[in-house]
Parts: C-alpha cells; structure tokens; sequence
C-alpha cells in the first residue's frame, strides 16, 4: 500500500496548487497585477524626477517665481504691468525666456531694456523665422518710439548686425 491509502485528506489538483501558488505574496508581488506596479513604479518616478527639476532650477522652480511671471504676463498692457515687472525683475533678475525677454523691452527703466536687448540678440540665431522677424519689427519700433538715446543707439546696433 501507498504512503497517501492511509490519509483521509485527499490530494489536491494541479489548478488548486497553481491557484494557491497565485496568491502567494512571493510570487506576485503582494497581489497586485503587473500593471497596477508598473504604475505605481512610473507615478514614483514622475514625482521623483519633478523634484529633482525643481531644485536643478533654483528659484525658478520656485512658486514664488511662477506667480511673480504669471503676474508680468497678465498685467502686460495695463497700467499695473511696470509694477509687476519691477518686481519680478527685483526679486529674481533678468529671465531667460524669449517671451518675458520681449515684455521686458516695455520697461521704463534704460537699463533693464538694454539687458534685454543683449539677451535676445544672443537667442535670435536659434528662434524661429517668425520670432525673427517679431523681434527685428519690436526693435525698429522701439529706435523710433524711445526718448532713452543709449537705447535708441542699441537698437540702431542690433538692426545693422541682423
């Protein structure tokens, strides 16, 4: 007679094997799918990478420096906008935006305006034709219209080398 003729227990399938292998939490994983670690794995990484994003960028990164450039952009065109500029450009200086760089051009100080200037004739050789040709039409405008003669004289500069 066999080892298993005496026990009462009967033996169990191969399927109720596999089932109790499934539930195993060494072997799946403490129960969840694939699918549902891979995307717990991918959310973790995303968090991780925005971190890192925001302290490689300093005070940009900052939400102090989000609502001082959201407030430059929104007031642009109203009385408010030199206020909203002078803090900004107070708080965290000249930015490195092609845009914000061209609202910086309406300045009513010299100074920031010919910072400006520089700054974006450095970017043109890499913007597009249409951000080229808005940036030469924006300082045509700004040699005609500006009281400041030093800035006017940048201006004349910057359109002989284009």
């Amino acid at each position: 007679m066999g080892r298993y003729d005496d026990d009462d227990r009967e033996k169990p399938s191969w399927r109720e094997i596999d089932q109790r292998r499934d539930r195993s939490q060494h072997v799946s994983g403490g129960g969840k799918s694939f699918k549902e670690r891979t995307l717990r794995s991918d959310w973790a990484k995303k968090q991780h990478l925005r971190e890192a994003e925001k302290f490689f960028q300093g005070k940009k990164g900052t939400e102090a420096y989000k609502a001082a450039h959201a407030a430059m952009h929104e007031k642009y065109g109203t009385p408010d906008f030199q206020a909203a500029m002078e803090n900004f450009l107070k708080q965290f200086g000249l930015p490195d935006e092609w845009g914000t760089l061209l609202l910086i051009l309406d300045a009513q100080e010299s100074k920031w305006v010919k910072e400006a200037l520089a700054a974006l004739r450095v970017m043109y050789e890499k913007r597009s034709l249409m951000e080229q040709k808005g940036f030469k039409g924006k300082v045509k405008v700004l040699a005609m219209t500006t009281k400041d003669k030093l800035v006017r004289l940048e201006c004349e500069k910057i359109l002989e080398e284009l």
